[in-house]
């Protein structure tokens, strides 16, 4: 089975598939081994059945696995052994009838408009750290970029004179992102000082004090600070900041499909969940369109009620 699974992470390289998601796979596809070797006794994938798979998700559920995490762990199920039946690893396929669990969705953590504009302004602007960190702020507020596609901007990624950006996303996938005003001089200032940053000349724009790229972990750590001191409850994180791009774009008009291809998403359904949050925009589309709140109508109501 070992064997299997290491074709089909090749296989998900080759098809040029995030770091990320390679390991979110292969961290998945282990826990299952494990659990067909340790559990089942079972060292062939041949042996593996539908039922094979209900004891594993009832597993899952014993040790206090969350309904959402089951439901990955079962998509990742559903794509291995899709590889395995056209690769003739097996003969049908063990996944057909595994029913996903129900789980509420989690809305996401958003900043105001205003909470945002407060939280780029809190870099120290009298430090070299505090001009980068404002001009990464920027740029994520102004993109809607995650933190793993900003560590990786290298030069050949910007034009400040045309204002936007090329972010390589998931999958490798690039897609061409505008910048805003306050980002381009925010990333003219950082760049006029970044020499006091470089070590060992590279191409990446934002830098370490060490001189050397971010890593997503080490980004998030210097974010982190900013982020605790502008929320005012628990659970906010960098991404939010992403969500709140998302959010305040579509109250303040955007179409849907804007935002969609702005973030990177390939199926619109995953941008959707930011019209959920954006009721400030849906009421003002209500109280501008709905034949309710036309003046005539309103003056027909007072009346009436008078």
């Amino acid at each position: 089975m070992v064997e299997v699974i290491n074709d089909y992470m090749n296989y998900l390289i080759a098809r040029g598939l995030s770091k990320l998601t390679l390991k979110t796979y292969k961290f998945d596809l282990d826990q299952l081994l494990k659990f067909l070797y340790y559990q089942m006794q079972y060292t062939s994938i041949q042996s593996v059945s539908h039922t094979t798979l209900r004891f594993f998700i009832r597993w899952l559920n014993q040790n206090n696995l969350s309904n959402r995490s089951i439901c990955r762990k079962i998509s990742t199920m559903r794509e291995f052994f899709k590889f395995c039946l056209r690769n003739n690893h097996i003969t049908d396929d063990p996944t057909k009838k595994l029913v996903h669990p129900k789980f509420s969705t989690k809305l996401p953590m958003v900043f105001s408009i205003q909470e945002m504009f407060d939280l780029i302004d809190l870099p120290d602007l009298s430090t070299k750290y505090g001009i980068r960190d404002k001009a990464i702020l920027e740029v994520l507020y102004s993109t809607g970029m995650r933190i793993s596609e900003i560590t990786n901007i290298v030069f050949a990624d910007l034009d400040l004179d045309s204002q936007k950006i090329k972010v390589t996303g998931k999958g490798n996938k690039d897609r061409f992102v505008p910048l805003g005003r306050m980002a381009v001089t925010a990333v003219s200032k950082y760049l006029r000082i970044r020499k006091q940053f470089v070590k060992n000349e590279n191409e990446f724009v934002f830098l370490t004090k060490f001189g050397t790229q971010f890593s997503s972990n080490s980004l998030r750590e210097v974010l982190n600070i900013y982020i605790k001191k502008q929320a005012k409850t628990e659970g906010y994180t960098v991404h939010s900041i992403r969500h709140s791009f998302a959010t305040h774009m579509l109250e303040q008009g955007s179409h849907l499909i804007t935002v969609q291809k702005i973030l990177g998403h390939e199926n619109p359904t995953t941008t959707q969940i930011y019209t959920q949050l954006s009721i400030a925009y849906q009421r003002k589309a209500i109280n501008k369109y709905h034949p309710i709140n036309h003046s005539e109508r309103d003056q027909f109501k007072l009346a009436f009620y008078n």
